[in-house]
């Protein structure tokens, strides 16, 4: 008689790596960079980030007035924009973005990394104006 718990079960072994299951993600680039900048980022760097309205409306076209919870729309400066498609919270201090036309969201950093092609360290470096070290 077999024993219960060595028996094989229904599904197979579904977490194991198979050979050629899985695909090589080789070029995708990590969202935050590579960190191969030795220079540190200070502890105190999200006190340190700018205001996100005067930040947004320096980089957005077309960028409107806030609505009552803080969210202000313009254009996409990802991709042609004939609407606005972005959305900002300029009233929050981590200024989230979201675009609706399929470019994603993310923070005032990510939003910075995503326009100057900086990594993590760098774009903080870059926002709270220290030497950028590439």
């Amino acid at each position: 008689m077999t024993d219960p718990r060595n028996a094989k079960r229904p599904g197979g072994n579904r977490g194991a790596d198979r050979k050629g299951t899985r695909q090589r993600l080789d070029n995708v680039r990590p969202v935050y960079g590579n960190h191969s900048t030795g220079a540190r980022i200070p502890e105190s760097w999200r006190d340190r980030l700018p205001d996100p309205a005067s930040y947004y409306a320096q980089c957005i076209a077309k960028l409107g007035k806030p609505n009552a919870t803080g969210w202000a729309q313009g254009q996409c400066p990802f991709h042609e924009d004939r609407n606005a498609s972005l959305s900002v919270h300029v009233a929050s201090i981590k200024g989230q973005w979201r675009c609706f036309a399929s470019c994603g969201g993310g923070d005032l950093v990510s939003f910075h990394m995503r326009r100057t092609g900086l990594d993590f360290k760098a774009a903080v470096r870059d926002l709270i104006g220290l030497e950028v070290t590439r």
